[in-house]
Order: structure tokens, then C-alpha cells, then sequence
């Protein structure tokens, strides 16, 4: 007797050539360029996020992704010349309590450095602003009495996106903890925290959207196969 063949509930292979195999291909490129794009947008989402908080003053800035939560605290350090080029605050945004004093310290990376105060209105002088400096170990202080956003930039390097922000008494950014070693020579990477608000809201939006196009997508595909 000869052997069976047992049954298999695989869907046979298309003929090369035919239009059953041209259909799939199509399906397929489809497939992967859709799940490509949605991801691309996913990961984008955050980022969108984190560059409109403090009214995109971070935007340019390549270390930002949250402000780290330094309530509780008497005094903080920054570090002024942190990054691979020096030309970085670390960690670049901080929220605070009032009375808080804030010491800015220099690494002595990326040449000289100052802390200068953001006004919010033109005609208005800088609540503090230090000296060009550039030694490891100068350091610069300001205590933040009064509640509110203080935004501020390095002379030299603020095209660069060498910027900072001190948040005094609340802030709708998004908070994260302090890394081991923040305000030190080497900088934060603040990318520890938990995420909430904004950025929660744009990723569930760009999963959801994405989830709907991707159905929709392969929904249309496989009608055309059908229709093939």
C-alpha cells in the first residue's frame, strides 16, 4: 500500500507568475509599509510631546525630556557644560520649591559659559546672569524667592540649544525623578521618570490611530485579493 498523504490546513503556495502570487506580494508590501509608518509615528508621539512644553523653549535642547522633580530640596546643582560637546545644562529642567537656591556648576568642557535670565517681557532686566566663565569648578548661584517659570540660556551656545529652565513651586511639564549623579559633571538622562499627561495622551491618540489604520489597511488588502 502506498503511504498517505496526511492533511495539512496550510494554504497552498502560489504559482509563480500567476495573479494569486502577484496579490500577495501586494498584500504584503502593503503590510509592511503601513506597520512601518504607524511605528515611526509611535515613537515620534513622545517627542512632540516633551518639545511643546515651557512654550517649546526646550525644543532645540538635545538632553530635555522631562523636569526633574527637585521639591523637598534646599539646593541644587546643574552642571554647565555637560554633553558629549559641552554645550549642555544637566539636568535642563528642574522644578523647585521657593527659597530653593540653585548652584550652576562649570565642568570646564565646551569653552566658556554663562547663565543668563530669559525676561518674559522685552523691556524686562535678567533676574540673574553670570559672568562668562570656563574653569571646572566656577560655580554661579541664584535662590528662587518668588513662584514662577524662569527660563534661561548660555550666551555663547544658545543657538546650539544650550538652555535651561527652573521651575519654582509647579510646573505642567511632565516630572520625573532625579538620576543618580544629576547636577553633577556628567549630566542626566532623564529618561528614567514615569510619563504622564501630555505625552500619555499623544501615545494612546498615535496607538489608537494607529491600531484603526493598520485594520483598515489590511481590511482593503484583503478585499483586493479576494476581488483577484
Amino acid at each position: 500500500m502506498g503511504e498517505s498523504t496526511p492533511p495539512t490546513d496550510r494554504e497552498p503556495a502560489p504559482v509563480e507568475g500567476t495573479d494569486d502570487e502577484t496579490a500577495r506580494g501586494r498584500r504584503g508590501f502593503i503590510r509592511a509599509g503601513v506597520g512601518t509608518a504607524v511605528a515611526a509615528g509611535i515613537a515620534g508621539a513622545g517627542g512632540t510631546a516633551a518639545a511643546q512644553a515651557y512654550g517649546g523653549w526646550l525644543s532645540d535642547t538635545s538632553n530635555y525630556e522631562a523636569t526633574q522633580d527637585h521639591t523637598g530640596e534646599s539646593a541644587v546643582t546643574v552642571a554647565v557644560g555637560a554633553g558629549e560637546n559641552g554645550q549642555l545644562f544637566a539636568p535642563p529642567a528642574i522644578l523647585v520649591d521657593p527659597g530653593t537656591t540653585v548652584t550652576w556648576e562649570w565642568t570646564g568642557e565646551g569653552s566658556g559659559h554663562t547663565v543668563t535670565h530669559e525676561p518674559t517681557a522685552d523691556d524686562a532686566e535678567p533676574a540673574f546672569e553670570s559672568d562668562q566663565k570656563e574653569a571646572a569648578g566656577e560655580t554661579f548661584q541664584y535662590t528662587f524667592e518668588a513662584e514662577g517659570t524662569f527660563r534661561y540660556f548660555c550666551e555663547p551656545h544658545r543657538s546650539v540649544g544650550m538652555k535651561g529652565v527652573v521651575a519654582v513651586g509647579s510646573t505642567d511639564d511632565d516630572l520625573i525623578e532625579p538620576t543618580a549623579g544629576a547636577g553633577g559633571g556628567g549630566g542626566a538622562s532623564a529618561g528614567s521618570g514615569l510619563r504622564s499627561g501630555a505625552d500619555l495622551a499623544v501615545l494612546a491618540g498615535a496607538v489608537g490611530l494607529g491600531a484603526g489604520l493598520v485594520l483598515a489597511v489590511l481590511s482593503a488588502t484583503d478585499r483586493l485579493g479576494d476581488a483577484t
